[in-house]
């Protein structure tokens, strides 16, 4: 629905928004499960994921490489952890260095940008025979929802353009973009109150099953859905979840003022509400010209929001059960261009992980001196998503029903990475 060329801009983010909502208690019918498969217990209720799009530097962030002809300008400054180090321009991040643990050897072989996004979002690279849902999408059709109204998956600001896959398009992530005013097109219009829009929503459900009845098939019932999800949504008593204005000064400072920071505790609020996944982005860190400067910039945002986020979580006891990721789709060339900026690298770049049983204070692999190669213990993508399925109690090997279908696992390999579960 997000292609209708006709609507205003307004209804076509509305229609969007629904399509978004989740609905999955009546999948269980369509999944395939394997005689015996085993799921270690629980940890997670929910995941947010802090999205770097366009993939950052590891040696700028999480894998400083002092006096090395890669290591660029920044200096590298101690963690609360003894012997990890990290950027100069993340001292708050630093500080609460015992919540998280690092992966400094992150590899995947993907260099685009689309192709390494949804494989960092899915567990699975690109294929022209099926299409991978969306973590989130997964996660709710797994584990199925608990905030009423809400849908289980939504991303806060750029769409990382992976949607529900061989899931029924209204398990898709919610994408809100205006975090500024997230309910901007959820509101109702001036002069219409819970009857009048109780009487607009019964007259449209009349028009549409009445086209319904001449037109059966799936894009029609999909439209029908995202209309009730929409309304769904506009009646939630959860969408003050959106909201932050009743937040402390001391909380909200905690954050920082920038949107990144708003849009992280934007989602702490979603999770403490019952949404499963929260994804929040923040973009443009693909910096192949003037790395430096940006990428000082874009730890501005993030060091006030990732560590603020991480503390309020772990003071309001929800950290315990929200796993906390921290990743982009690859890592920039430890070799700086000739337009002082970093290139696409995929032989081993960053992610950190918190919350749910992970250890705070560790350190998997490590990279040589120039950071051009993992030195130990490379970890594969499918490692890191057998870490979250553990972390949620989701069976990897649990079969779903492609759009032709076959049978599709949930992950195809990978192993849990045991140096990050305490």
């Amino acid at each position: 629905m997000s292609d209708c060329r006709q609507c205003s801009p307004g209804r076509r983010d509305f229609i969007r928004m629904a399509i978004g909502a989740s609905a999955a208690g009546a999948l269980a019918g369509k999944f395939l499960q394997p005689l015996g498969a085993q799921t270690a217990p629980a940890k997670a209720k929910a995941v947010i994921l802090l999205w770097m799009q366009g993939g950052p530097s590891q040696i700028d962030t999480f894998d400083p490489k002092p006096g090395a002809e890669t290591g660029g300008p920044f200096k590298p400054i101690d963690t609360k952890t003894p012997g990890m180090q990290i950027s100069e321009h993340l001292p708050r991040v630093a500080k609460v260095s015992d919540k998280f643990s690092l992966i400094r050897t992150l590899n995947s072989r993907d260099p685009n940008h689309d192709t390494a996004r949804y494989l960092l979002h899915t567990g699975y690279r690109t294929d022209p025979t099926v299409e991978h849902p969306h973590l989130g999408s997964l996660i709710t059709a797994e584990l199925g929802t608990r905030a009423e109204g809400l849908p289980g998956c939504i991303t806060l600001g750029k769409d990382s353009t992976v949607g529900s896959g061989y899931l029924p398009p209204e398990l898709s992530p919610l994408l809100v973009e205006k975090i500024e005013n997230p309910l901007e097109d959820l509101r109702m219009a001036p002069g219409v109150n819970t009857f009048r829009l109780a009487d607009r929503e019964g007259l449209l459900r009349a028009q549409n099953e009445g086209f319904a009845a001449g037109h059966a098939g799936p894009r029609v019932e999909s439209q029908q859905k995202a209309y009730e999800r929409a309304f769904a949504l506009m009646r939630s008593p959860h969408l003050k979840a959106f909201e932050i204005a009743g937040e402390s000064d001391e909380t909200k400072k905690l954050y920082g003022s920038g949107a990144f920071g708003r849009a992280c505790l934007i989602a702490r609020r979603l999770v403490e509400a019952g949404v499963r996944f929260v994804e929040v982005s923040l973009a443009d860190w693909d910096t192949h010209a003037d790395n430096f400067n940006r990428s000082k910039g874009l730890m501005e945002q993030l060091d006030p929001g990732m560590s603020g986020l991480l503390t309020d979580l772990d003071r309001k006891g929800l950290l315990q059960e929200t796993l906390v990721l921290w990743m982009g789709e690859f890592g920039r060339t430890p070799k700086v261009n000739g337009g002082n900026g970093r290139d696409h690298f995929t032989r081993n770049f960053c992610a950190a992980a918190a919350g749910a049983g992970i250890a705070g204070g560790r350190v998997v692999g490590r990279t040589n001196a120039l950071g051009t190669e993992p030195a130990e213990r490379p970890v594969a993508v499918q490692d890191l998503f057998a870490t979250i399925y553990g972390r949620l109690g989701v069976d990897p090997n649990k079969k779903h029903l492609s759009q032709s279908q076959r049978p599709v696992k949930i992950l195809e390999g990978g192993e849990p990475i045991k140096e990050l579960l305490s």
